[in-house]
């Protein structure tokens, strides 16, 4: 018996830490936007009057206040140190997952020189849903950054709703363009 709780752990572990291609995507663009809103908020620019406390944030405000007034607060905090770490592991482990540790240059040029904006204007084989799940993914995107260069509120719960339904609505119709028809 404790042979297969030993082995459900190992492959949780396992899971964990050599995510499939679809779950090493997120652990990379998650840990990526992360790294990205620690910057800023370092930086004095994740919104207008706040500081964020990470620990603040992901314990629910258990251990201090999630937000402090950019006046009183402190610029770096253990915190931040934890959260960047955090969001570095993910990067790493998603991006070392889909690229695999002896093909980095073939990944950031694949990146580079990927034509994705095709989808944009060409149905082709993935049909209507992939050209309009490829806009509503960029419209998610172009949002979000609009919203948080203009009113500098990379925090809003707003712009995270109205981000996250047009991102998911996008995966959801590429995936939708990918499904064959059975007759």
């Amino acid at each position: 018996m404790s042979k297969e709780s030993e082995n459900a752990e190992d492959s949780l572990f396992r899971i964990i830490t050599n995510p499939s291609k679809t779950l090493a995507n997120w652990y990379f663009w998650l840990g990526s936007l992360g790294l990205f809103l620690a910057i800023l908020n370092l930086i004095g620019e994740i919104h207008p009057n706040y500081r964020v406390s990470w620990g603040g944030l992901l314990t629910f405000e258990a251990w201090n206040k999630t937000f402090e007034h950019k006046d009183t607060a402190a610029a770096f905090v253990a915190s931040d140190a934890i959260f960047m770490t955090i969001c570095g592991l993910f990067t790493f482990a998603g991006a070392r997952s889909l690229v695999g540790d002896e093909h980095w240059g073939v990944w950031i040029s694949s990146m580079a020189t990927s034509e994705w904006y095709k989808d944009l204007v060409e149905p082709g084989e993935g049909g209507w849903s992939l050209v309009l799940g490829t806009w509503s993914m960029l419209a998610s995107i172009v949002t979000y950054f609009y919203w948080g260069i203009m009113h500098t509120a990379w925090i809003d719960p707003g712009i995270y709703s109205w981000s996250i339904v047009l991102m998911g609505a996008g995966l959801v119709m590429r995936m939708l363009s990918s499904i064959e028809d059975e007759e």
